[in-house]
């Protein structure tokens, strides 16, 4: 449904991801307390029984780290731990046949002050205002995730509906919870692209083929894996119209959209596989430009996601800054309205982004690598995720890298197999995880060495591959927009 409203990391690529072996296992009892007039009341217990957990079991000594995730939104319970190694002990002198003992005196370990790992049996223990849930919303989100990393094995337990006998303000209690179909994701998959609006087409085009344009892009969606957020700009009414019939049947879930409506015309778009629990649009100079910011319920716990189209010439990007642009800017050097945009941006995210976990900015800036504006976002530690994979920069004489310069009011270059594309202005940033977060925040190349169908590369990049030939109707169309867009694969694990 449309929501509309007035309203130390390794960032380098890496040529092998390893994934950890994971183990679903069933959760006999979940139970989250506390107690809103005194943290040292609350505290958490959780029981795993299963022979899944089996003899050889991994030495904890070798790192080992706990989440807790019962959602993004605001009160809801999300805990990451690391375990402190030297605080294992192995049961019987043979932990791997017969257990480990984890123990922590007060105030424990982030509240954690027990945990027995045994062939069958999974507890743990936590206690007092160390342990970060204080269940200050109204419910914990379901399924309520738990994952106990031992060396490079996951064991996974998921408590979903079925098995809540209680769910309330500082209250959450489960029992006899099956094994989830599988662990939570360990990354995070983005596509980006500017979706051309087409206003300024020939009107008997229709936006220059709209409807064949989506379609092919969501093929293109397919293609990388139905990655799971897709942010998109240029977005006005018949762009809705085409979008919708696709959020339910293109990949094996349904896009929930986060759209908030400001000027009708060239406006922001977020696809999410997963729950958006809150968003906002931020007004940039000269209010026609945003940012459009959601926060969403990843498996990585909560992921701030920013998109933005920069000025164009259209609407003043030159534009001296002298005697309008707000202090902000000016302090950073701006000269010009699309820099002193810039540097709102990269303000707003630093400003919203108030979580361990990694955040995405992504979108079209119209501006070349190297410039005033691409070094508000690179200069912060942000790193352009698609050369950080190591990919080449943009070729203006093949196309190879590139991402704009195809004719846009018109589809003599749409229906084209030449590439037309000589400037690379497209973009995701990757702001990168703080301290506390587990996130190793690694990207993948270009040429997927993870295997998981996104890559870290250019979007939507060749004349439609999915068809024998393009062109002119009744041909399929060549390219989803003037712009070629980005996507991105990052590695927690």
């Amino acid at each position: 449904m449309f929501a509309r409203a007035v309203v130390g990391c390794l960032l380098a690529a890496v040529p092998a991801l390893v994934a950890a072996a994971d183990v679903p296992v069933s959760g006999n009892k979940l139970q989250l307390r506390a107690n809103a007039a005194d943290a040292r009341k609350r505290n958490a217990t959780l029981v795993v029984a299963d022979a899944a957990l089996a003899a050889p079991l991994p030495d904890p000594t070798l790192g080992a780290t706990l989440v807790v995730n019962a959602g993004a939104d605001v009160g809801q319970c999300r805990v990451e731990v690391t375990l402190d190694p030297t605080r294992w002990r192995p049961l019987g002198g043979n932990g791997a046949q017969r257990g480990y003992r984890y123990l922590a005196p007060a105030p424990g370990t982030m509240g954690i002050r027990r945990i027995v790992l045994r062939p069958g049996l999974l507890t743990v223990s936590a206690r007092g205002a160390a342990w970060p849930c204080e269940l200050a919303a109204t419910a914990e989100r379901v399924p309520v995730s738990v994952v106990l990393r031992v060396a490079g094995t996951r064991y996974c337990a998921a408590f979903d509906a079925a098995s809540v006998s209680r769910n309330t303000r500082g209250r959450f209690a489960a029992r006899h919870a099956a094994a989830p179909a599988a662990c939570p994701k360990t990354d995070l998959t983005v596509a980006d692209l500017n979706l051309l609006h087409g206003l300024f087409c020939p009107t008997n085009t229709h936006s220059c083929r709209i409807d064949d344009r989506v379609a092919l892009l969501f093929q293109w969606i397919v293609a990388a894996g139905c990655p799971d957020v897709v942010t998109l700009q240029e977005i006005w009414d018949p762009s809705i119209m085409a979008i919708t019939p696709h959020l339910a049947t293109a990949c094996p879930f349904t896009y929930e959209t986060v759209y908030v409506q400001v000027s009708g015309i060239d406006d922001e778009m977020i696809l999410t596989r997963y729950p958006a629990v809150t968003f906002e649009v931020q007004p940039l100079q000269r209010d026609f430009r945003n940012v459009l910011y959601a926060r969403i319920d990843h498996p990585l716990g909560p992921v701030d996601v920013f998109t933005t189209h920069l000025a164009a010439g259209s609407d003043g990007a030159q534009n001296p800054c002298a005697g309008v642009c707000p202090q902000e800017c000016l302090d950073a050097g701006a000269t010009v309205i699309r820099e002193c945009q810039a540097v709102q941006v990269a303000s707003y995210v630093a400003a919203k982004h108030d979580v361990a976990t990694p955040a995405i900015v992504a979108g079209d800036f119209n501006e070349h690598p190297g410039s005033f504006a691409y070094h508000q976002l690179v200069d912060r530690g942000w790193p352009d995720t698609y050369l950080a994979a190591g990919n080449p920069e943009c070729d203006p004489g093949t196309g190879v890298g590139c991402t704009s310069g195809r004719v846009d009011n018109n589809l003599s270059q749409l229906q084209s197999t030449a590439s037309n594309e000589n400037e690379r202005i497209d973009y995701i940033f990757l702001v990168p995880p703080g301290p506390g977060s587990l996130c190793t925040a690694t990207i993948d190349t270009g040429a997927d060495a993870d295997g998981d169908g996104t890559a870290t590369r250019i979007f939507a990049d060749d004349p439609n591959p999915f068809a024998p030939s393009c062109g002119p109707s009744p041909d399929p169309i060549c390219w989803p927009s003037d712009h070629e867009g980005a996507q991105l694969d990052v590695n927690c694990n």
